[in-house]
C-alpha cells in the first residue's frame, strides 16, 4: 500500500501591604510591582532585593527599606619606628548620585534585527508614584509594514500609567494590536505621515548599535540617555552623555530567531544599571552588560553569572538567597545541578467541556516522564488545585487564579497562514499572545514557558487539532475542547487525562526543539518511539517496544488516520480507541521521548522480524504490508516514499532548554580580535499540526 509523503507529513494533534510576602509568598507568583525603596539625596540606589514571587497584576507590596549605613570613616595609619612618611593616595571621583526621578535601568539586546524589536526598562528612583505619560521615549523607528528604519530619531508617547515608588516598568514596540498592556509593561508605537501616507513605527535598535533616550514630555529635555555600539546619536540635551559608547552586544553565532510577535520575548542579554551599584553619571561607567535579562524587576543577576545546567536560569538564582529580577526561584524549587523548567499555565473554564481545564494527573504524567532525566518540571496553575503555594498541587502563585475568559477559538497562526509570521487570528478567534502578554508577569518571561489551555483553533469552536507550539520557543497551546469531553463520564475522564498528558508533552517538546520525526518533520515512523510521533501522541507508547503492541498502533493508525482496512478490521475507522492495548482508555498510559536506540529501517529492505527496530519478544513483528502474516524474508515497501531510511532520534540528549545560550564569552573573544565575530541566524518556526481523524472525534462524541 502506498501512503503519500504529503499525507504522512501532516499532523494530528496577581495583596496589598507586606502580607506574609517575606515568608509564605516567597514561593508565590511574581507580582506586578516591585518593592518600595526610600530615595536619598546622596545615593539612591534601587533595592538589591525585592519581594520574591508574589501574585501577578496586583497592587504592589511594600517593604520597609534597610537602614542606610553611614559611610565608612577612614582610619589614619599608626606611625611606626622609624617614622615613615606615607603619601596620601589619590582619590577617584565618587560615582554620580542618582537623584529621585525616572531612569532607564535596562536595555535588552535586539538580536532579531528587523525580524522584530526589543524592549527597555525604566525605574522609579523616588518616594512617590511617577506618571509615565509625563515622559516620552526617543529612539530610532522601525516600520512594521515595510521594515524600513527611520533616518532620524522618533518620539514615542508613553501610556497613562503610574509607576509606584521603587517600581520598574517595561516598554516595548506594539508589533501586533492584540498585545496587551499590564501594570508592569506596555507596548508603544508612533505614526508618521508623509505626503498623505502614514507609517507606523516601533522603537528600534539592534545588537550592534543603538540608543534610548527618556525625555520629559513638557519640554523635550533629556531625563536619561544611553548609547551603545556604533551609534552616534546625540541626546537632545547634549550634556546628558559624554565619552565613549557602551560596547555593542557581542555576536551570537547560530542565533535562533524564535517565531513570536511579542518583543518581550527577547531576553538574550541586556545592558543594565546593576541594582547594587546604580549610578547616573551620563557615561558608559553606569552600565554593565549582562547575559541574563531581568525585565520588570531589579537587575540583580551578576554580570558574570553562568548557567551550568543550560536551562536558561543562572546558577546564582538557584541557591538560597539568590534572586532573579526579585523572584526567589530557589523557594519555587530551582536547584543548582538540576535542570529546571518552569511552566506558567493559563486555562479556561466551561460547565460543559472539561477539556479546557488542566487535569492534575495529566500534569503529573509529564513531571514523571522528565524526572528520570534530571529535568524538574515546575507547573504553575495558580489556585486551581490548592489555594496556597504547593508544588504537589502545581501552585507557585498562592491564592491567585490563572483562569481566563472562555473563548471558543484561540490561535497562534491564522488558519490561512502562509508563513510563520501570520499571527493575526481569524475573525472570532483570539491569540495566545493576547494572554501571554496580558496575564503573564513580565518578570517570568525569561525563565517560564507559557502554556494556554484553550478550546479550539477553529472559528466554529469545533474539535480539531489538539495543540500548536513555537519551535523552538516558550509558548504552546493545548486545544482539546470542542471534541466531546463531557463531565461526569469516567471513561472520557480517563481518555482526557491521557490525551492531555500526551498533548502537553508533545507541544512542549516542540518548544524544546523536537520535530514530529525528532530531528526532522517526517511523521509516523514506527521506529521513532516518541510522543512527538503521531503514531504515539494520543495512543501512548507500549511499555515494551519489543512486544506486539507497536504493531497494534500501526494497524490503528492505518485504519483511522489513513482510512485503510487492516487485519481484523475490514472497515476504515472500525478499530476502536478502547480496543487499543495500553491505549488511552487505560489508567496506565506511557508518555516519553525517544532515547534513540531504535534501529534504522530501510523501506527498500524491510524485515518484519525487526519489529520497530528495538528487538522482538514472543514472535512479535511489524506487518508492513498488512497481510496479517509474518513474512520471513525482507522486501521493499513504499510506506513513506519508497526511498526512505527511517531513523530514530535521541530526543533526550537533544532537548533545547534555552533557545539561545546565555554566555558572555564572545565579548572577550571579540575584544581580543578587535573585530565583531561573524554570526549565522536560524529562524524558528511554528510547528503546524493537523486534526485527529474524524473517526476518533466521532467515537469520543459517541462515548458521551
Amino acid at each position: 500500500m502506498v501512503i503519500s509523503a504529503s499525507l504522512l507529513g501532516a499532523c494530528s494533534d496577581g495583596s496589598s501591604g507586606l502580607q506574609t510576602a517575606l515568608s509564605s509568598a516567597a514561593a508565590q507568583q511574581p507580582q506586578a510591582g516591585p518593592a518600595t525603596i526610600t530615595p536619598s539625596s546622596t545615593v539612591a540606589a534601587p533595592p538589591a532585593t525585592a519581594p520574591t514571587a508574589t501574585p501577578a497584576v496586583t497592587t504592589p507590596a511594600t517593604i520597609t527599606p534597610a537602614t542606610t549605613l553611614p559611610a565608612p570613616t577612614a582610619t589614619p595609619l599608626a606611625p611606626t619606628t622609624p617614622t615613615v612618611t606615607v603619601a596620601t593616595p589619590a582619590v577617584s571621583p565618587a560615582p554620580a548620585v542618582a537623584k529621585p526621578g525616572l531612569y532607564i535601568s535596562e536595555v535588552a539586546a535586539n538580536y532579531r534585527r528587523t525580524d522584530g524589536v526589543s524592549w527597555v526598562e525604566v525605574f522609579n528612583n523616588s518616594a512617590q508614584a511617577i506618571h509615565l505619560s509625563d515622559y516620552r521615549l526617543r529612539a530610532t523607528g522601525w516600520n512594521i509594514a515595510t521594515q524600513d528604519i527611520s533616518t532620524a530619531p522618533m518620539n514615542f508617547d508613553l501610556p497613562k500609567v503610574d509607576i509606584p515608588a521603587g517600581g520598574y516598568f517595561v516598554i516595548a514596540g506594539k508589533f501586533m494590536s492584540f498585545l496587551t498592556n499590564t501594570d508592569k509593561s506596555a507596548y508603544v508605537s508612533t505614526t508618521s505621515v508623509t505626503n498623505g501616507s502614514s507609517k507606523t513605527y516601533l522603537p528600534y535598535w539592534s545588537d550592534s548599535a543603538g540608543f534610548v533616550e527618556l525625555l520629559t514630555a513638557s519640554d523635550n529635555k533629556t531625563a536619561d540617555f544611553v548609547r551603545f555600539g556604533t551609534s552616534a546619536v546625540t541626546p537632545l540635551t547634549p550634556s546628558a552623555w559624554s565619552g565613549d559608547n557602551v560596547a555593542a552586544f557581542p555576536a551570537k553565532p547560530n542565533y535562533v530567531t524564535v517565531a513570536t510577535p511579542d518583543p518581550l520575548d527577547s531576553y538574550d542579554g541586556s545592558i543594565v544599571r546593576l541594582s547594587n551599584s546604580f549610578t547616573v553619571s551620563g557615561n558608559k561607567s553606569d552600565w554593565s552588560r549582562v547575559a541574563f535579562s531581568t525585565p520588570g524587576g531589579p537587575n540583580d543577576v551578576p554580570a558574570d553569572a553562568i548557567d551550568s545546567d543550560k536551562d536558561g536560569i543562572p546558577d546564582s538564582a538557584k541557591v538560597a538567597g539568590g534572586k532573579f529580577g526579585g523572584m526567589d526561584l530557589y523557594s519555587l524549587g530551582a536547584r543548582k545541578g538540576q535542570r529546571d523548567i518552569f511552566i506558567h499555565v493559563n486555562y479556561m473554564s466551561s460547565a460543559t467541556d472539561i477539556a479546557v481545564t488542566p487535569q492534575k494527573n495529566a500534569l503529573q504524567m509529564v513531571v514523571d516522564a522528565f524526572s528520570p532525566h534530571n529535568v524538574k518540571i515546575h507547573f504553575d496553575v495558580g489556585n486551581l488545585f490548592s489555594s496556597s503555594v504547593s508544588a504537589a498541587s502545581f501552585n507557585l502563585s498562592g491564592d491567585v487564579s490563572h483562569k481566563v475568559t472562555f473563548e471558543k477559538c484561540t490561535q497562534i497562526l491564522s488558519s490561512t497562514a502562509k508563513s510563520n509570521a501570520d499571527f493575526t487570528p481569524d475573525a472570532g478567534c483570539s491569540s495566545i499572545y493576547k494572554y501571554s502578554s496580558g496575564s503573564f508577569d513580565v518578570r517570568r518571561k525569561p525563565v517560564f514557558r507559557f502554556m494556554q489551555m484553550a478550546s479550539s483553533q477553529l472559528a466554529s469552536g469545533a474539535g480539531g487539532s489538539s495543540g500548536i507550539a513555537e519551535l523552538p520557543g516558550n509558548k504552546f497551546l493545548v486545544t482539546l475542547g470542542g471534541s466531546g469531553f463531557a463531565p461526569n463520564n469516567a471513561r472520557l475522564q480517563t481518555i482526557l487525562v491521557n490525551f492531555q498528558g500526551g498533548t502537553i508533552m508533545h507541544e512542549f517538546g516542540h518548544t524544546l526543539g523536537l520535530h514530529h520525526g525528532g530531528f526532522e518533520d517526517q511523521n509516523y515512523k514506527p521506529n521513532y518511539f516518541s510522543i512527538m510521533n503521531y503514531m504515539y501522541q494520543l495512543n501512548g507508547l507500549p511499555a515494551d517496544a519489543r512486544g506486539g503492541n507497536p504493531l497494534q498502533r500501526y494497524y490503528y493508525t492505518f485504519n483511522n488516520d489513513f482510512n485503510s482496512p487492516v487485519p481484523g478490521y475490514a472497515k476504515a475507522g472500525s478499530y476502536k480507541l478502547c480496543d487499543l492495548p495500553e491505549g488511552p482508555c487505560n489508567a496506565v498510559f506511557k508518555i516519553d521521548y525517544s532515547n534513540g536506540s531504535g534501529k534504522s529501517l530501510d523501506e527498500a529492505n524491510l524485515l518484519e522480524a525487526d519489529n520497530i527496530g528495538r528487538g522482538s519478544v514472543n514472535g512479535a513483528y511489524l506487518d508492513w504490508n498488512l497481510n496479517g502474516l509474518q513474512d520471513p524474508l525482507s522486501y521493499a515497501f513504499d510506506y513513506i516514499n519508497g526511498q526512505t531510511v527511517m531513523q530514530d532520534n535521541d530526543d533526550w540528549s537533544k532537548l533545547i532548554l534555552a533557545a539561545n545560550p546565555h554566555v558572555v564569552a564572545a565579548a572577550a573573544v571579540e575584544a581580543k580580535a578587535g573585530v565583531r565575530l561573524g554570526e549565522t541566524r536560524k529562524r524558528g518556526v511554528i510547528a503546524l499540526e493537523q486534526p485527529p481523524s474524524v473517526h476518533l472525534l466521532n467515537e469520543i462524541t459517541n462515548l458521551k
